[in-house]
């Protein structure tokens, strides 16, 4: 088997013992064991916040441009073993692959491309100059300068390249060093691309580091100019958000946690409107891409009662026409789910939710496996489970079941909707269909205190609308409440979280020298 190492210290070196074993959820099989016992964590920390800072510090936005989009290009050069590697770990098709690997590469190109545009300053003077006195020669101006400190990012199973590489990105491009820590369980894909990044010199020593098992430390080890950001359960984000040392250090901390997003179909979607094919295409390609183990998938449909039944309808025939298996397999439209583990999470979550309705579609009958020991491979059929009466019921808008499950639910009147909305407490994204741009405002209106995202979707604007879940790099990511509270990417707001923002106050001469070599952050 394949033994995952860590880049630390500007090497790669090796933990304790056998460690945590890496399986192919679709044949039970091993690939890989990693381990961190005994790793000298704290001291390849402060390594790379004294040697990888001072190199990213000394750089100007423009070539740290030009660093990350000398990742991407080798990235690119090595998608098809990256691609493979995330069908072995992650029981995960092309496509489910592609989404990932490929996202990972674009979200480089992107922030390397903002590198380009801000040139050859290394700091950012926010635009607006005050008065501060009755002298309109002393004024305040906002200075925004690269912590010395580490970039932390803890990602989830789902998106080990995609998910290490926009905190790697964004960081890299604020002048700060990263140091990356993907979920032990499908650390592969990371694995193998921050190993060819290495292997082919062009990681500037302590700029990236990468630690593939172990981890839970990480908090106790922050510094004051340290940040942590943090893509997983709600759980294990309360846990490292009231960590006694990250907030005696003052260190910032991001989370991007649970959502139970929505889909909502407004009051003049009907029967005959082409939007309702749009709708009933959504859903399914969020249910199927990664088996629903997505953060931005769609958890909850609320259509009016008028089309319950017939969404209910069209939902379960597409879906019950799919073919779950082996991913290998190119007539399987869905892999298995990461684990067994997350298997039975969720065939007991599905199971939970269907107490407050009925099942549709699901069940170990469902469909019938391809290729595939159900007994050993870590596969769910899709689930469908209408919701009797939203408002009364409780579980599904607190309990997200993180694989390919789907509950509908009807509503009489479009406040009634916009409220089951809401009732999620906090969601990464939603998306209206309506056929009406007014009462797309209006909803937008109603919902945007509780959602990081908001997207139309209608006949006209299906070509151009990237998909509900689909993270793009120009777009916040993140979300209030049971979301998480934090936010990500968005352009160049991505950079103020690792970037400190200082008030300077001085006479006109002085800010203006400041202004003829900074960027400018609008």
């Amino acid at each position: 088997m394949m033994r995952l190492g860590h880049l630390l210290g500007g090497r790669w070196v090796d933990g304790e013992g056998e460690g945590t074993v890496l399986r192919d959820p679709t044949t039970g099989s091993p690939i890989a064991t990693s381990s961190a016992d005994g790793v000298a964590l704290a001291d390849a920390m402060a390594w790379a916040r004294r040697v990888g800072g001072s190199q990213l510090r000394s750089m100007t936005f423009a070539q740290r441009g030009e660093l990350l989009l000398s990742f991407a290009d080798k990235l690119k050069e090595g998608r098809q073993a990256y691609y493979d590697a995330v069908l072995t770990n992650m029981g995960a098709n092309k496509r489910d692959a592609v989404f990932d690997v490929d996202g990972a590469i674009a979200v480089l190109r992107y922030y390397g491309g903002l590198g380009r545009d801000l040139g050859d300053a290394r700091f950012l003077l926010e635009s607006e100059v005050a008065q501060m006195t009755r002298s309109v020669d002393f004024r305040v101006g906002h200075l925004l300068t690269s912590r010395h400190g580490l970039a932390i990012g803890i990602n989830a199973f789902n998106f080990p390249a995609w998910g290490m590489f926009e905190k790697v990105a964004t960081a890299t491009l604020a002048g700060m060093p990263s140091l990356a820590k993907p979920a032990t369980q499908t650390a592969l894909v990371a694995y193998l691309m921050v190993r060819d990044l290495h292997e082919a010199h062009l990681i500037p020593e302590g700029v990236l580091s990468l630690l593939t098992a172990g981890g839970r430390e990480l908090a106790d080890l922050v510094e004051e100019e340290d940040t942590l950001a943090f893509t997983g359960s709600a759980d294990t984000a309360a846990q490292l958000r009231s960590n006694r040392h990250l907030i005696a250090r003052g260190a910032r901390f991001n989370a991007e946690a649970d959502s139970l997003n929505a889909i909502i179909a407004l009051p003049d979607v009907d029967a005959n409107s082409p939007s309702l094919a749009c709708l009933i295409d959504a859903i399914v390609t969020e249910m199927t891409i990664k088996a629903g183990q997505k953060c931005t998938a769609i958890r909850r449909v609320i259509v009016p009662e008028r089309l319950l039944d017939q969404v209910s309808e069209a939902l379960a025939a597409r879906l019950s026409a799919l073919k779950v298996g082996d991913p290998r397999n190119p007539q399987v439209d869905m892999g298995p789910l990461v684990s067994r583990a997350q298997q039975e999470s969720v065939i007991a979550g599905a199971a939970l939710l269907a107490q407050e309705g009925k099942s549709l579609l699901g069940g170990a009958n469902a469909v019938e496996f391809v290729d595939v020991d159900p007994k050993v491979a870590a596969v769910v059929p899709p689930t469908l489970i209408e919701i009797g009466d939203p408002s009364s019921a409780r579980l599904v808008h607190e309990l997200e079941v993180f694989g390919p499950c789907v509950a509908v639910m009807g509503y009489r009147e479009v406040a009634d909707g916009i409220e089951l909305a809401r009732r999620g407490r906090g969601s990464l994204v939603a998306t209206v269909v309506s056929d009406d741009s007014s009462a797309f405002v209006e909803a937008a209106l109603a919902l945007g205190s509780l959602h990081g995202r908001l997207a139309q979707l209608n006949s006209r604007t299906v070509g151009e609308n990237p998909g509900h879940g689909v993270v793009m790099p120009q777009a916040v990511h993140g979300g209030p409440g049971r979301a998480g509270g934090g936010e990500e990417l968005g352009g160049l707001r991505a950079l103020r979280f690792y970037l400190q923002r200082t008030a300077i106050q001085a006479d006109v001469s002085a800010l203006s020298s400041l202004r003829a070599v900074a960027g400018e952050m609008r």
